[in-house]
């Protein structure tokens, strides 16, 4: 019998069907598995810290972390929509969108580290972009300066930089120039 969130797809693909890409509503039992994709999402930029404190006082960051991440998330967006990523029935990462009038705000899509590069979260994104371009809305995100790796997927995607929000990069996937989206959907 297979556990939640055991084991990952099927034992050796490289790339990933997108019909086996699920997203489902978090719920409070998901509390667990969403803190440990937030807790690998923060590699990047706690990553050093962990070698160089106590583990316990690491660990008591990202708690801190991910309770302030998780307040804000729904004090600010409220009629935002969380979700479970899940992959051939196997939960794999989490996206919080924000569904407004007109944008698509994408709150946070992360992934677990054994997920990564498998072409998940373009995916997800494609439609998300796909969506928002029939119905006319922007689909916008925010990135760390720092986070070199996922500004280089977010252009592949052709996401654009137009400014800062509180610190963050903030990037939308459409044409500035004819108000119209973007279409450079191609899998990179």
């Amino acid at each position: 019998m297979k556990t939640p969130h055991s084991t990952l797809g099927p034992a050796n693909a490289a790339a990933v069907n997108p019909l086996d890409i699920q997203l489902r509503p978090a719920i409070a039992a998901d509390e667990t598995f969403l803190k440990r994709v937030h807790d690998a999402a923060r590699d990047w930029d706690l990553g050093q810290l962990r070698h160089q404190i106590d583990e316990q006082l690491f660990d008591t960051i990202l708690k801190q972390q991910y309770n302030a991440q998780h307040t804000v998330y729904f004090e600010q967006y409220d009629v935002a929509k969380y979700a479970v990523i899940e992959w051939c029935g196997t939960g794999v990462g989490r996206l919080y969108c924000d569904f407004r009038e007109t944008e698509i705000a994408v709150l946070d899509i992360a992934l677990l580290p054994e997920a990564q590069g498998k072409g998940i979260a373009g995916i997800i994104l494609r439609a998300l972009c796909r969506t928002g371009a029939m119905e006319s809305k922007r689909v916008t995100l925010c990135v760390h300066p720092l986070n070199t790796n996922a500004q280089g997927f977010y252009k592949t995607l052709g996401f654009k930089p137009v400014g800062e929000d509180r610190g963050m990069i903030r990037l939308d996937w459409w044409d500035e120039t004819t108000t119209q989206p973007r279409f450079e959907l191609n899998p990179a």
